[in-house]
């Protein structure tokens, strides 16, 4: 018994820390790729902080002061991607089919980062009375969930499945 409750502690402590990890990882990548790509689509560099500040701020991008974006925004991003990371860690430690396949986590990050885009572009939008993100571009926005963050989180876990296993 107290080996059960040993192996779920470790599991607990490592799904924390890892998901922590990986979902700092993958969301400095997705910043990297909004940034990169706000520019590309012919808006500005640091847009992306606007976006993310208007979660917590309630305003519309635009509306929000870079010198109160860059703080609040990066703060929120780095929240959001520390609590999707812990939870993807947690299906992680939680599913055998995932551990020490870097296909199976690769694809199942992918997958993640699509159901965040979806959550968070067509489902939480009015909900949470943020409709602009709705109104957003949404195919470089399914990109950026799906491959900036979701597959770079899969590879993180990855790489991790196998040290853990060894």
């Amino acid at each position: 018994m107290e080996s059960v409750a040993h192996e779920q502690r470790t599991d607990t402590t490592w799904a924390i820390k890892h998901g922590v990890i990986g979902g700092l990882v993958a969301g400095t990548i997705f910043l990297i790729a909004e940034m990169i790509g706000s520019v590309v689509l012919g808006g500005e560099l640091l847009a992306p902080f606007q976006a993310f500040a208007s979660i917590p701020l309630g305003q519309m991008p635009p509306e929000i002061a870079i010198a109160t974006a860059l703080p609040v925004g990066l703060i929120t991003h780095a929240v959001l991607s520390v609590i999707y990371g812990v939870a993807f860690a947690f299906a992680v430690a939680s599913l055998p089919v995932l551990r020490g396949s870097m296909t199976n986590l690769l694809l199942a990050g992918t997958t993640y980062g699509i159901l965040l885009f979806i959550l968070n572009f067509l489902i939480l939008p009015n909900i949470i009375g943020r409709p602009w993100f709705a109104s957003a571009p949404l195919v470089p926005q399914f990109v950026y969930h799906a491959f900036f963050w979701g597959t770079v989180l899969g590879g993180y876990f990855g790489s991790q499945s196998r040290e853990r296993s060894a």
